[in-house]
C-alpha cells in the first residue's frame, strides 16, 4: 500500500478539526494516530513502512491519508519533502494556512500554557525563528512545489474554513477525487485547544500522567483531591497574551513578503489577512 494524501500544516490551522472531519468520509481511511510524524524523523524511512503502514486499515478500495504539520517545520526538518516524494511521486499534499501574525501568536500561547516558553511574548516572539518559520508559508512550500506537480498540492485558507467548512471540504473531496459527503461542523479540538484547558506544567508529571499503572489508579481518587493537585500543577490561558501592536507591526513587517509570494502561488489576495493590518 502507499499513503494517497497528507496535510502537511500549518500548525496552528485548524489541522486536527479538519482531520477529524476527513475521517468521517466512507472513502477515506485516516491514520490512527493523526499526526504519526513519520517522515521527518528518519532518513532511513523505508526500513520501518510496516510499522507506519499498520497505523492504516483500509477496505473497500478507501483511500488512505494522514495529517502531520511537523512535514512543514523548516528547517528543523530538512529532508521531509524528499522523502515524501520518493515513497509516493503521486502523493497529494493539503496544506491549510491562517492570517500568519494570528498563527504565531497562536503558536506561542500554546507553547506559554504547556510551560514551554516564558518572558515577554513579544521578545519571544521575536527571537524565536521557529514561531516565524512556521509562519513563512511559501518558505515552507517552496521544496514541494518544486518537487511535486502543482496539481497535486491543494492550498487552503483557514479563515475560509471557518466561516464555510462544507465549502473547503468540498474543494478537499474534488482534489481527492472522491465523492462529496455531508460532513458535520467540527468544533475546536480539545487536544489542541489552547484557551480554557489546564495543561501539565511539568514534562515528568505528564509522562506519569500517561502511564498505565496512573490510568489504572487514577479513577480510585477522588475528583475532590485531583482537580486542586491536577490545577496546582497546571496552567491555564483564558484569554491569548496580549500582543503590543507595534510588535503585531514587526511581525507584518517581517511576514508580508512571504505573505505576497504564497498569494502568487494561490494566483489570489487573501483578504481577511490584510484587514487592519499596516498596508491597509
Amino acid at each position: 500500500m502507499r499513503v494517497d494524501f497528507m496535510m502537511i500544516g500549518a500548525q496552528k490551522c485548524g489541522t486536527t478539526s479538519l482531520a477529524s472531519q476527513l475521517a468521517q468520509h466512507p472513502a477515506i481511511c485516516f491514520s490512527q494516530l493523526k499526526e504519526p510524524g513519520y517522515f521527518n524523523q528518519t532518513d532511513d524511512w523505508e526500513a520501518g513502512l510496516d510499522h507506519y503502514h499498520g497505523l492504516f486499515a483500509p477496505r473497500n478500495g478507501q483511500i488512505c491519508g494522514e495529517a502531520s504539520t511537523m512535514y512543514t517545520f523548516l528547517p528543523e526538518w530538512e529532508h521531509t519533502h524528499t522523502r515524501l516524494f520518493a515513497y509516493n511521486p503521486n502523493l497529494k499534499l493539503i496544506y491549510i494556512m491562517r492570517n500568519p501574525v494570528e498563527r504565531t501568536i497562536s503558536n506561542y500561547a500554546h507553547d506559554l500554557v504547556r510551560g514551554l516558553v516564558n518572558g515577554d511574548s513579544g521578545e519571544t516572539l521575536l527571537l524565536q525563528d521557529a514561531y516565524l518559520n512556521r509562519s513563512r508559508y511559501y518558505f515552507q512550500m517552496k521544496p514541494y512545489v518544486e518537487l511535486f506537480p502543482m496539481e497535486n498540492i491543494l492550498l487552503l485558507v483557514f479563515e475560509e474554513y471557518i466561516a464555510d467548512q462544507q465549502s473547503t471540504l468540498n474543494r478537499i473531496t474534488e482534489f481527492l477525487n472522491i465523492h462529496e459527503f455531508d460532513f458535520a461542523d467540527a468544533g475546536p479540538s480539545e487536544k489542541h485547544k489552547t484557551l480554557g484547558t489546564w495543561y501539565l506544567k511539568y514534562a515528568s508529571v505528564r509522562k506519569l500522567a500517561a502511564t498505565s499503572l496512573f490510568q489504572k489508579v487514577r479513577p480510585s481518587i477522588p475528583i475532590a483531591v485531583r482537580r486542586p493537585i491536577r490545577r496546582m500543577l497546571s496552567n491555564k490561558l483564558d484569554v491569548k497574551p496580549p500582543i503590543k501592536p507595534e510588535v503585531r507591526e514587526v511581525l507584518w513587517n517581517t511576514l508580508a513578503p512571504e505573505i505576497n509570494a504564497v498569494e502568487q502561488l494561490m494566483g489570489r489576495r487573501v483578504e481577511s489577512w490584510h484587514t487592519g493590518t499596516p498596508d491597509e
